[in-house]
């Protein structure tokens, strides 16, 4: 009788570890095959590609979205009618002020005579990031202000739609003269193939003038200064906010 209980306590604890053990060295292996994997796998980085090349980024880049990688270009005008007193310290301060902000004067012309009202206009070019530090630093040029009008226009579309349509016809181009270097056909179809290499780089220079135009007016801000010189100036009716 107690060798009998003996062998029932002997298989019940054999079943009890076969709960919590693998059944064999295989199913053991095959355990710990699995386990290495998930713990690989979590640790694995993610990879992250850009949505419009599909390119990898490193771990240090963002996947942005295509609107907000492409820098917008706005170009700035304005006009400002400025009326002074004294007019014959003005044009050397609004060369210095121009100076002051890393600009230039791109036109000027200055009318009357001395002892008579004098009126100097003047077409001045600032950095597009500074022209409004500009156009409150003209308030320095003395006189009384009468107009300040800012416009702006986007062109942030017609910019990048050039910069693509450059690089386009620079392949074909890139092809085309691959052809023709490859060429073995007759004299007629060098000929072609010739006029149309003629005709993409026509296209090519002048989609790059235009884009030189876009950069110049997006980089510069365009101020056009009207100076008024009026003897005894007293101002009409009450200050105004712009006064």
């Amino acid at each position: 009788m107690m060798r009998t209980v003996s062998v029932l306590m002997t298989v019940l604890a054999f079943g009890c570890a076969a709960e919590h053990y693998p059944a064999s060295e295989a199913d053991f292996a095959a355990t710990a095959t699995e386990d290495t994997a998930l713990e690989h796998y979590a640790s694995e980085p993610v990879v992250q590609t850009d949505a419009t090349s599909g390119v990898a980024l490193g771990p240090d880049e963002t996947a942005l979205p295509k609107e907000t990688r492409h820098q917008r270009k706005i170009v700035y005008t304005a006009d400002v009618d400025l009326v002074v007193e004294d007019f014959d310290p003005i044009p050397d301060r609004v060369e210095g002020l121009a100076k002051q902000f890393d600009g230039f004067v791109a036109y000027s012309n200055i009318s009357g005579a001395p002892r008579y009202p004098r009126t100097g206009t003047w077409r001045l070019r600032v950095p597009a990031e500074r022209h409004g530090e500009f156009l409150a630093a003209v308030r320095q040029l003395g006189g009384e202000i009468q107009r300040v009008q800012v416009d702006s226009k986007d062109v942030t579309e017609e910019f990048y739609d050039v910069e693509a349509r450059i690089r386009n016809k620079k392949q074909e181009e890139d092809r085309l003269r691959k052809h023709l270097e490859d060429s073995t056909g007759k004299l007629q179809e060098i000929l072609e193939v010739e006029r149309e290499i003629s005709r993409v780089r026509g296209e090519i220079e002048r989609m790059e003038g235009r884009m030189r135009v876009l950069k110049d007016l997006t980089s510069l801000t365009t101020i056009n200064l009207r100076v008024d010189e009026i003897k005894d100036y007293v101002p009409e009716g009450d200050p105004t906010y712009m006064t």
